[in-house]
């Protein structure tokens, strides 16, 4: 069951983990030059001064390499109202309501779930979309075998039409199952970061997403 298209969401979304370092600040930028149109920028173990000064270094040169790509921040929301970027939370992160008030209407507030309860309490508080992960087994999460396939659709079902993107685990050969499912849009790190060729990984995924669905973007 492919759900409608939203023209102001990408159906990728790149998560840029770890963007502090120089060599993967430069894979997302070849990334973004290959098509991609979304990148998270997140960081979890770095300082909130290294994550402040990295993003302010990275966030000009990210949208001077595509001027339409959409940016987010993971949980740092001074860095995100400071930026004038997406900003992104979950169950420990600053609260949707709160990122809402500081950010004003217009910037996509995101949530990472991993139920449908969760997802579905998100979006009444005004998530504009959620990650739920991870779908598949993941080497981010040893040993988690994944939520699967049916509850992505349970999710799916639960905050329609909120935007669902699919995280974890997720290869070009995955997109179309995912979408069959009712995803509106897959997150990718491992696939497209740490391929020896990022610009080439991501035109591979955007491939797939474009074969999935013709009306991808």
């Amino acid at each position: 069951m492919n759900r409608p298209v939203t023209p102001s969401l990408p159906r990728l979304v790149l998560i840029g983990e770890a963007f502090t370092t120089p060599a993967q600040a430069d894979r997302l930028l070849a990334a973004v030059g290959a098509g991609i149109n979304w990148v998270h920028l997140r960081a979890h173990e770095a300082s909130t001064d290294r994550f402040r000064r990295a993003a302010r270094g990275l966030v000009p040169w990210l949208r001077a390499a595509s001027p339409s790509v959409l940016v987010s921040i993971n949980s740092r929301l001074p860095v995100a109202r400071e930026l004038r970027t997406g900003f992104h939370t979950g169950a420990e992160g600053p609260s949707l309501r709160v990122a809402r008030l500081r950010l004003g209407a217009a910037p996509p507030l995101g949530y990472s779930a991993h139920a449908a309860a969760e997802a579905s309490t998100a979006v009444r508080a005004g998530a504009t979309y959620v990650f739920l992960s991870p779908i598949f087994p993941t080497s981010s999460k040893p040993g988690h075998p994944g939520v699967g396939l049916q509850a992505l659709a349970d999710v799916v079902a639960h905050v329609a039409p909120a935007p669902v993107y699919a995280l974890g685990g997720i290869t070009p050969a995955r997109i179309a199952t995912c979408l069959e499912a009712g995803a509106y849009g897959v997150a990718v790190l491992s696939g497209i970061l740490h391929a020896n060729d990022a610009a080439a990984a991501a035109r591979r995924y955007l491939q797939a997403l474009a074969d999935a669905s013709p009306m991808a973007s």
